[in-house]
């Protein structure tokens, strides 16, 4: 199925609601409708990411699942305190262990990054057989920063650094961290990119009112921040996007234990959309 006009997919951040992605993606290559374009934030760009580098969805729904966890490490590993149940799990604990390391003293590698690098290769984005872009934002210069160039590896690595879970990536002069922070819905990029049509798949859970008791920890601090800025951010820039598939998704952002139920809602939503999706980029 071709669409008769240039389009984009544009994924937005969001956590482990990020997932619901996968589901969306699963329904668009059952019917064969490919987008010429893919723009993600944080879990978006990770999921787009990897869908511009030719992994299916149920490749990715393995992946997420832990199924194939092991031949991606290249063994059973020794991953720390315990063995990790899905792939998103194994990147919070190997990069928890690498800052422990590098507490006392020890250089090793990005966990994280060389984690992505096993799956996606030296593959630069230019190269992929689709069109992609991720965004960060640069904590130094306070801008947003667009990967449309480079290693794939490396934009994933930057666009999913949330803040406390992860930690920053130092390019040169800038110090990079998750870009749903300043724009979580990346309409604009991709029309720049050329798309005339953007398709975003909206996955925001509105935000309520937090009781003063919960906002303890620092972690708790620095997440309801985030939260706050990622509404934001979406009510500015979501409202910009051509068609809006929405993905009712009650999850927190780090709750990934239960991951496939969050793909299948995402199919769900894109196959009772699919219709009106369809005219929108002209498919026939």
């Amino acid at each position: 199925m071709k669409a008769a006009k240039t389009w984009a997919l544009v994924l937005m951040g969001g956590g482990a609601r990020g997932l619901a992605h996968v589901g969306v993606i699963r329904v668009l290559e059952r019917i064969g409708l490919t987008p010429d374009i893919v723009a993600g934030t944080s879990m978006g760009g990770l999921v787009g990411g990897l869908y511009a580098a030719g992994f299916s969805a149920t490749r990715m729904t393995e992946m997420i699942s832990g199924l194939d966890l092991e031949a991606a490490m290249g063994g059973p590993g020794r991953p720390l305190l315990r063995k990790p149940r899905n792939l998103f799990e194994y990147i919070l604990l190997a990069d928890t262990k690498n800052r422990l390391f590098t507490r006392i003293g020890i250089d090793k590698e990005d966990a994280v990054e060389a984690y992505l690098r096993s799956c996606v290769g030296e593959v630069n984005i230019e190269d992929l057989p689709v069109r992609f872009l991720c965004n960060a934002v640069d904590l130094v210069s306070g801008r947003e920063i667009v990967f449309t160039t480079g290693k794939l590896y490396r934009a994933l690595r930057a666009t999913m650094s949330l803040p406390v879970v992860f930690e920053p990536v130092r390019r040169g002069r800038m110090v990079l961290m998750d870009g749903g922070i300043l724009n979580s819905a990346p309409v604009e990029a991709a029309r720049t990119a050329g798309a005339e049509v953007t398709v975003l798949v909206d996955i925001h859970r509105p935000l309520k009112r937090m009781p003063r008791e919960k906002l303890k920890s620092t972690f708790q601090l620095v997440q309801r921040t985030v939260e706050v800025a990622t509404a934001a951010s979406f009510t500015e820039r979501g409202r910009h996007a051509d068609f809006v598939l929405r993905v009712p998704v009650d999850q927190g952002v780090l709750q990934f234990s239960k991951p496939r139920p969050i793909v299948a809602r995402g199919e769900r939503a894109a196959e009772a959309g699919l219709e009106d999706l369809q005219k929108a980029v002209g498919a026939r």
